[in-house]
């Protein structure tokens, strides 16, 4: 049988992401969740205790779950909305899984920068195409297949390594303060195997980073 799309769509953009929750700091008085979904990050953020949460989405099919879970939010192109005229500051906004879809990620970054309170912080998750899964089927297989989700998801148009991440924060007038990341998980064969090349490059069996950001220039 045949999945219905409409479901798989839902269900990826309803997914809950507790390590990403996990970095938005206890109490703050507003959070921007940049690409929201359907909401699925809401509970886990209201869980940390945030007095409101707001969120901005561009599928208008995500308004009625997003009523029941933000403060506010708005539906549009996160590259394109402008928030200037709403005179207000977030102490955390969260990019979870977005950057690499936008077309301009650099300046995009940059301007959500100038809605962050001195003193708060920027929460991403970026996948890493330093990946030695993905370097294997290139190199040995010849394959750069996408799919529907994942390191090579259809709709990422940018792909990110360490440095490359590292430049985008720095241009963007952010100091990373954490870097963390997802790992693959390997099976004991195919951990023997690559022991020598993950060693030598850690960054190979990473799968996403994780970051949290503060504005260089912070008070």
């Amino acid at each position: 049988m045949v999945k219905n799309l409409s479901s798989v769509a839902d269900q990826y953009f309803s997914s809950a992401r507790p390590e990403v929750a996990s970095m938005v700091p206890w109490g703050v008085e507003r959070v921007l969740d940049v690409g929201c979904g359907f909401g699925g990050l809401a509970p886990l953020i209201r869980a940390r205790e945030a007095q409101k949460i707001y969120g901005i989405e561009i599928n208008p099919r995500a308004s009625e779950q997003l009523k029941k879970a933000y403060d506010r939010f708005w539906i549009g192109d996160v590259e394109t909305i402008d928030l200037s005229c709403e005179e207000m500051r977030f102490d955390c906004i969260i990019f979870a899984d977005v950057l690499e879809h936008l077309i301009d990620p650099w300046g995009t970054l940059k301007k959500y920068t100038q809605y962050l309170a001195p003193d708060g912080v920027i929460v991403a998750s970026i996948p890493n195409v330093q990946n030695l899964g993905l370097i294997y089927r290139l190199l040995f297989q010849g394959f750069w297949t996408y799919s529907n989700s994942g390191l090579l998801d259809k709709t990422h148009l940018r792909f990110f390594t360490r440095k490359e991440i590292e430049a985008l924060f720095i241009d963007s007038g952010l100091k990373i303060e954490l870097m963390g990341g997802n790992r693959d998980q390997y099976s004991f064969l195919r951990s023997v195997i690559t022991a020598i090349p993950r060693l030598l490059i850690p960054d190979l069996e990473v799968c996403q980073f994780l970051i949290i950001a503060k504005k260089t220039n912070a008070i």
